[in-house]
């Protein structure tokens, strides 16, 4: 990927004179400067990618889609978390009939979810209707984590505490040009998405299908990043840079072990 030389430095250095009074050229690569619209997404990107990682807090909204409508195969993940640099989160959930809550997690301990009722209700249907032998234990299992926190472990729940560390956010984007943005992402005019006037920032290769977009006025921060690839679609939206918010652990009394479940199911029926 080609290296932005700095126009000012290089041409001193080009035409300075030494004690013969001849031109002294300075060893080194001398690379294509970038197209403006290579320059400006760089620069853009550049400067996204180093206020989130300087950021202390953030609320995202993440969407995953997966599979295809057509085929019935579909398949959509939405997240809503507050994350902070302490490996601090809380926020929701929503993958679809009995798999909708709240989540949290603290100082990078294990993730606490805990379902809805309604999703709770949902489980319990579709197990009897599926599964009737099956539907007593899993009725006593929906009654043990009724309004209650599972406490799932660090590797062992499907929102892992990697989406819960804003120091790790930013490698998803960091993918989109390898850390240096050099050659690899263009700006385009500015515009309005989900309700913010953004910069566009596209991949100079795949375009549409992996976008960052950066505040068009003020700080450039990053506001929305969209990446389709394999048939799978993410959408993450991030606002609400550097306010705090708290989280506490819920208390033991309202915590439960999926180990408390025993069998081949274990806690595979609750994870989400």
């Amino acid at each position: 990927m080609a290296v932005v030389l700095v126009a000012a430095a290089t041409a001193s250095a080009l035409t300075a004179c030494g004690a013969d009074d001849e031109p002294v050229r300075l060893n080194g690569t001398f690379q294509r400067e970038l197209p403006p619209d290579q320059a400006r997404g760089k620069q853009l990107a550049t400067e996204g990618v180093r206020l989130l990682r300087s950021a202390d807090s953030v609320r995202l909204t993440a969407a995953i889609t997966q599979g295809s409508a057509t085929a019935g195969t579909a398949r959509r993940i939405e997240v809503s978390l507050r994350v902070d640099r302490h490996s601090n989160c809380t926020g929701t959930f929503d993958g679809g009939q009995g798999q909708r809550g709240e989540l949290l997690v603290v100082d990078g301990g294990p993730t606490h979810i805990r379902f809805t009722e309604a999703s709770l209700d949902g489980l319990l249907a579709q197990a009897e209707a599926e599964e009737p032998a099956a539907a007593s234990v899993i009725r006593k299992r929906v009654a043990l984590v009724r309004g209650k926190y599972l406490k799932m472990p660090k590797d062992g729940a499907a929102f892992s505490n990697g989406m819960c560390d804003l120091g790790s956010l930013h490698q998803a984007i960091d993918e989109m040009g390898d850390e240096d943005f050099d050659g690899t992402v263009r700006a385009e005019r500015p515009t309005y998405r989900y309700g913010r006037h953004v910069i566009p920032i596209v991949d100079v290769e795949r375009g549409d299908k992996n976008v960052m977009y950066v505040a068009a006025e003020g700080k450039h921060r990053i506001t929305a990043y969209e990446a389709e690839e394999g048939g799978e679609r993410r959408v993450l939206k991030l606002s609400d840079y550097d306010e705090p918010f708290e989280v506490e652990a819920p208390p033991a009394s309202e915590v439960v072990d999926p180990s408390e479940f025993g069998g081949p199911a274990g806690a595979d029926l609750f994870e989400v």
